[in-house]
């Protein structure tokens, strides 16, 4: 039975340079001892730049249907599938790939693996084809997988990023052509070594151009191959290789045989590379993990600090319980996504606004003289973010004879809410004086702060008489 899973590449992998976008294939093999069987992994990496939006908006989608067959050597379907998939239409633009990962399993023979993408909207094809063989007998060693990043399982990580699969303990991410650049340089490596018992044994990796000369080649190092299989990996820092494409190989040596395993590999040159950084780095910056996983932990604590407007006391407790660099990112990451009002895409809409609203507050709102601070802590800052937004009224004045400069907010919807703030410090620092909000506290003396002259300015501003108001 054909398993299936989908997620979007990284963007700007798939960069296109021809005219017409090209669907790129490529299958691993594994081998199975129950039943004989290979269990065959293949990845397709489908460009989105050829694909119609199924709208105009700009929150549309992308749509396209898949196709898989499997076939034997005399052309007959062992079985097929197919389904329709979405992605994001920006990502159209951001010349992504979208991953579509399919495994099965196929007994000793040859095989043909078809894999067609037909665009929801236009109709348009594109199609690719792989020929696979079935081991007949337990082999040495799998199919070689490059990828450009692995990180290990763990027990507080175990949902996987978008583009990744689980190999034994590890997140692989996947590729049909590991592509380097001399901002990401580092090659991550896997495969299955296989064995009847227990055997000691040592590997080896070197890169090669494209004439065969070998231009790196690591140290034989000790491995353990366990009765049965092991899961073999590692990583090649390639920093400094010129742009042009290499040659891969693994060389493992166990119970007094070698074996080899090969894949071709892309260095890109440094302008390409600083484009699809950016290009990927926007892409990620739209997801809540990337958004925070961009982020140090000084960052991390400014974007947390806010969030006494948006969550409980003891939910927010957890952050500051000494939490790693790393779990911090996740509390972030997890703490948004309960509140992501569309979960199935990679945008958060609610966490997008919320630092909008952070920001502005920032700008504007910041206090001045000595003690600086965050503008969303100010007075005016806390206001404006219980509202989410400005107040439709608003009356500016600079200071006169006693009175300091004033401001005073009134929300035009809801309770009508008005607030009078005034700036005692001289340089910005805007303090909460008055309010009819049941939430905020008015200052003890304000009027006698403000004086009669700002006080009859207010009061035909609010239509409210303060002078005869109660104490």
């Amino acid at each position: 039975m054909v398993t299936l899973a989908a997620a979007v590449a990284g963007a700007g992998s798939a960069i296109a340079k021809q005219s017409a976008p090209e669907l790129s294939l490529r299958a691993f093999r594994y081998y199975r001892a129950e039943g004989n069987q290979t269990r065959v992994t293949a990845f397709a990496e489908i460009p989105l730049s050829g694909m119609t939006p199924t709208s105009s908006d700009p929150g549309g989608q992308l749509s396209y249907k898949v196709r898989v067959k499997v076939s034997d050597s005399t052309g007959l379907a062992l079985y097929e599938n197919n389904w329709t998939n979405h992605a994001r239409a920006d990502l159209k633009a951001a010349g992504a790939s979208a991953m579509e990962v399919v495994e099965f399993s196929l007994a000793p023979g040859r095989f043909r693996l078809d894999v067609t993408v037909e665009d929801s909207v236009s109709g348009q094809q594109m199609a690719s084809s792989v020929d696979l063989v079935g081991y007949p007998g337990p082999p040495g060693a799998s199919d070689l997988m490059l990828s450009p990043a692995m990180r290990p399982v763990t027990g507080s990580d175990t949902l996987p990023k978008p583009g990744e699969r689980q190999w034994g303990n590890t997140w692989v991410t996947t590729a049909t052509r590991l592509r380097l650049t001399p901002l990401r340089a580092r090659a991550f490596y896997l495969l299955e070594a296989y064995a009847d018992s227990d055997e000691p044994g040592t590997m080896s990796v070197s890169v090669s151009d494209t004439s065969g000369k070998a231009l790196i080649k690591t140290p034989a190092t000790p491995v353990q191959v366990a009765a049965g299989g092991s899961i073999l990996k590692g990583q090649l820092d390639l920093t400094g290789l010129p742009a042009g494409t290499y040659r891969l190989t693994l060389s493992l040596t166990a119970g007094g045989k070698t074996e080899e395993r090969s894949d071709d590999l892309v260095m890109a040159d440094f302008q390409e590379a600083m484009n699809r950084e950016a290009v990927r780095l926007a892409a990620e910056r739209e997801t809540d993990a990337g958004y925070f996983g961009q982020m140090n932990e000084a960052q991390l604590d400014s974007a947390y600090a806010p969030l006494i407007y948006q969550g409980q006391r003891d939910e927010l407790s957890v952050y500051k319980s000494g939490l790693s660099l790393a779990a911090k990112r996740e509390f972030m990451t997890q703490f948004w996504q309960k509140r992501d009002p569309t979960p199935g895409t990679a945008r958060n809409e609610a966490r997008e606004a919320f630092y909008q609203l952070i920001a502005f507050a920032n700008k504007n709102y910041r206090e001045g003289g000595r003690k600086t601070g965050a503008g969303w802590n100010t007075d005016r800052g806390r206001v404006y973010l219980r509202h989410q937004g400005e107040a439709e009224e608003k009356l500016d004045r600079v200071a006169a004879g006693k009175a300091p400069p004033y401001q005073v907010w009134r929300y035009a919807t809801g309770k009508r809410e008005f607030y009078i703030f005034a700036d005692l410090s001289g340089v910005g620092g805007y303090k909460l004086m008055h309010s009819n909000d049941l939430k905020e506290t008015s200052q003890p003396g304000w009027r006698d702060v403000m004086g009669n002259d700002a006080l009859t300015d207010i009061s035909r501003y609010l239509n409210i008489d303060f002078f005869r108001m109660d104490q």
